[in-house]
This record gives structure tokens, C-alpha cells and sequence, in this order.
């Protein structure tokens, strides 16, 4: 097991020869769920006393289990938020893996610690961040939420030691649901603002809302407000200038989700709707989405990053020689985890080969197809456009149809692989998304779907 010896090999060369095959695919496809029953069938457990030959267990591998996982990298998968890593990312996350790689602290990981960082600081040099600001490489954007706002409240903790209210934070109804199921594990209330008629987060919304229902929420402590730069269900940027100036005069932690929009900062296009992006308190953004690095990979940075360390390091005496003389940064000091893989390597691999002009292109790329689908959209007949797209997230209702319907087209369309694309709710009306993230979306993937809502 621990040996590279002749089994090794072999498993080596089919995994290789099979990675090949999957990364030459053009395009991948799209492939859907099977049942349970379909499993316990054709999946039985091949875990035994005694194990299993490569081959079978390989086979199973590749003509059962792979064939039942919806392609995330498909130019037909435009549900939820999908992914389009790069060929450089995929293949160089091959090396991470291989090499074990741990990323946890500067003294087992310097030189991926050192490289991490370099994309660490592109980012927050995007964002407008100072010298100060730093951060790490962290599983998803609700891990990086999660960091973010417990150094938030513990700044406020320090700041108003005698404060015995409930603690709290203001969000929006358009926000992601991890920000609430992060206020559950911290154990503070969530104060959800109505949207304006074109769904974003704004300074006078939060005003008018705290004004309004004063006496609700009088006896609560607000100390950090999320906007969002991007939301999940429809790409609105909110009023990011306008909440920093009203976060700033009241002295509130601000912390901007640009998860799945944050890429955006990349297009001259799109980048004034980030405007006041640079006051955040901290920041998060997903390369696995919208910076086209392979599952799994978020970034949480912070304005100032010794305000993370002090919160989220972690103490004790086997830990106590990664921080004797410390040389670099410790990635395990700015999020809440200790051992993480050095996730943020293929990015760093990707962006240094192809060039940063490179991501730019391919981010435009998609704020065009949206812009194509929407003008489509708008010329039928039998289709409504909610709203003009912010960036790559195309939202529209199919006139007449109900949630079944909704869902009726969309499990036929993935049962004949035309494409994955599934129904929300918006204010409680079914609507479908187009989510575009990857380049090689074309026009005629989009003309092929549109029709077949005719």
C-alpha cells in the first residue's frame, strides 16, 4: 500500500490513461443521477477483508459511478453555480494530490504557502484591499462566511465588553443561506432586509427596515452587515458603496459574499458596479466557480489580516512551534480549520501559465453569452426576462407554466442531455436561471434550449 511497486503502478497508468481520455473530452458530458436502486444493483459495496482487483474496482469506477455524477465543467450545466476549471488547473491538481501537499502552516508548507499567497494578494489587489490585508485558501464560501464574521464579532466582543444583547447581523432576502446557517452555529440573530424592485441590498433599505421595526429589533446588537457582490439566484451586486459608507458611520464590521461574482472585478465592464468593494471589512470569492479552479476553493480575505490571526489561531503546546519565529504566514490562522490541503496551488498554476488577460477574456466571455440569452429572451414569445442580467446570471419565466411544469421540461432536458438546468423561486414565482460560467457555452447551446421551452 505504501510501496511504488508493480500494483502501484498499474493503478498509476489507468488513472493516467482514463484522466487523459476525461480531460479531451470536447465538450464533456453532461451524464445525470441513477436511482438507489440502480445502485445496489450495479454499485454493490467492494469493500471486503480481503480487497478487490484494480480492474474491478476501476471498472466500477468508470462505467457506473462516474456516468451517474452530473458534469460540473459541461457548457450544458447552467444550474445553480457550475464550474469550468481550466485544463492547467485539473492537471496540476494531480500534483497536489500526489504530493500530498499540506498547506496548514508556513514550516511544513513554505514554498505553497509563498505561491498561495501571490494569488491571495492578485485578489485583494482586484478588490482594492491595502498592504495589510491577507487571508487563505479555504474549502467553500461558507467556510470562508463563516471566518468572517466570527472575527467580526469578536472584534465587536472586544470593542463593547459589556454589551449583553443578543448579537446580530443584517442581510439581505436575496442572500446565500449559508449566512444564516452561519448565524446558527454562532448562535446570534439574522435581520433579513427586503430587496428593492430590482433585488438588491441597499443603504436606505436597511435604514428604512431598522427604522420601521425599531421596536423588533431594539434589543439586538448588530455587528456585521453582508452584502453580496453577485447573488446565487440572480448576479445583483448590491449597494456596496452605499452600505460600506452607512457600515463605516455606525462602526459595523462589513463583509461582501462575492462567492460566485467576485470574478467579475477582472472586466472594466462590470467593475463599477463594485464600487465601495474596496471598504469591505472582508471579503470572500470562489475560485472553483467563477475563477475556473477545480473543486474545492474559496478565498476569505481580510481589510486586516492580524485581526483574523488573533481570533481563528489556535493554541495549544503541539502547535505552539508554527508560530516560534514565524517566518511566512500560517494559512491555519485565518479561517476556522487546521489541516487543509494546499488547495490554492492549481489556481496559482493555472493563472501563472495562461495569464491573467486569459481570465479576463474568459470571464467576458460569459458576461456575453448572458447578455446574448437575455436579447433572445426578450424577442420570444412565449418567454419573459425577470430582470437584465448584473453579470452571468440569466433569470426568466416560461409563460403559463406552473412548478411542475417547470420541473417536468427541466428532468426531460436532462434525461435527453440537452442540458441541466433547473427551476427557482423568485418571490415565490417559478423561474428558470442560466448560470453562465464556462467559455465554451455557445449561442447555439443557448438557441437549442430556449427552443425547447417553445
Amino acid at each position: 500500500m505504501h510501496k511504488f511497486d508493480d500494483q502501484a503502478s498499474k493503478i498509476l497508468l489507468k488513472v493516467l490513461s482514463h484522466t487523459i481520455e476525461r480531460l479531451s473530452m470536447d465538450p464533456p458530458t453532461l451524464d445525470y443521477p441513477k436511482s438507489v436502486d440502480f445502485f445496489e444493483k450495479n454499485a454493490p459495496s467492494l469493500i471486503t477483508e480481503a480487497g478487490n482487483s484494480i480492474d474491478k474496482v476501476f471498472d466500477q469506477y468508470k462505467n457506473t459511478i462516474e456516468q451517474s455524477i452530473i458534469s460540473a465543467d459541461s457548457p450544458r450545466n447552467l444550474s445553480f453555480i457550475p464550474a469550468a476549471p481550466t485544463k492547467a488547473s485539473m492537471i496540476f491538481d494531480l500534483v497536489v494530490s500526489a504530493g500530498s501537499l499540506n498547506g496548514v502552516s508556513w514550516i511544513e508548507g513554505s514554498g505553497a504557502v509563498w505561491v498561495e499567497n501571490q494569488v491571495i494578494r492578485w485578489i485583494a489587489d482586484l478588490v482594492g484591499f491595502p498592504e495589510d490585508a491577507g487571508g487563505c485558501f479555504v474549502a467553500g464560501g461558507t467556510n470562508g462566511n463563516l471566518s468572517s464574521l466570527v472575527v467580526a464579532r469578536e472584534k465587536h466582543r472586544k470593542k463593547y465588553k459589556d454589551h449583553s444583547k443578543r448579537l446580530a447581523i443584517i442581510c439581505s432576502d436575496q442572500t446565500h443561506s449559508s449566512v444564516k446557517s452561519t448565524a446558527k452555529v454562532m448562535d446570534c440573530d439574522v435581520i433579513v432586509v427586503p430587496t428593492n424592485d430590482s433585488f438588491q441590498l441597499t443603504r436606505e433599505s436597511i435604514e428604512n427596515e431598522l427604522k420601521v421595526h425599531s421596536k423588533k429589533y431594539k434589543e439586538l446588537d448588530i455587528f456585521a452587515i453582508v452584502a453580496t457582490a453577485g447573488t446565487t439566484n440572480l448576479g445583483v451586486i448590491d449597494d456596496i458603496s452605499g452600505i460600506s459608507k452607512y457600515a463605516k458611520r455606525n462602526k459595523i464590521w462589513l463583509h461582501v459574499d462575492g462567492a460566485y461574482g467576485g470574478a467579475g472585478l477582472l472586466s472594466e465592464k462590470v467593475k463599477d458596479l463594485f464600487s465601495g468593494i474596496e471598504y469591505a471589512d472582508s471579503f470572500i470569492v470562489d475560485p472553483h466557480k467563477w475563477f475556473f479552479a477545480p473543486f474545492d476553493c474559496a478565498a476569505v480575505i481580510y481589510r486586516n489580516k492580524h485581526l483574523a490571526a488573533e481570533v481563528h489561531s489556535q493554541q495549544a503546546s503541539y502547535l505552539d512551534i508554527l508560530h516560534d519565529e514565524e517566518a511566512g504566514d500560517n494559512p491555519s490562522d485565518y479561517a476556522f480549520h487546521l489541516t487543509r490541503r494546499a488547495r490554492g496551488l492549481p489556481m496559482w498554476f493555472s493563472l501563472s501559465v495562461y495569464g491573467v488577460d486569459a481570465y479576463r477574456q474568459a470571464v467576458e466571455s460569459s458576461l456575453d453569452i448572458a447578455k446574448y440569452a437575455a436579447d433572445e429572451i426578450k424577442k420570444s414569445s412565449y418567454l419573459t426576462l425577470l430582470i437584465e442580467p448584473s453579470l452571468s446570471v440569466v433569470a426568466f419565466e416560461r409563460d403559463n407554466w406552473g412548478w411542475e411544469e417547470y420541473k417536468n421540461w427541466s428532468t426531460e432536458q436532462l434525461k435527453k442531455q440537452v442540458c441541466f438546468v433547473v427551476p427557482s423561486l423568485v418571490r415565490g414565482k417559478p423561474v428558470f436561471r442560466f448560470a453562465f460560467l464556462n467559455p465554451e457555452t455557445s449561442k447555439e447551446i443557448v438557441d437549442e434550449i430556449l427552443l425547447s421551452l417553445e
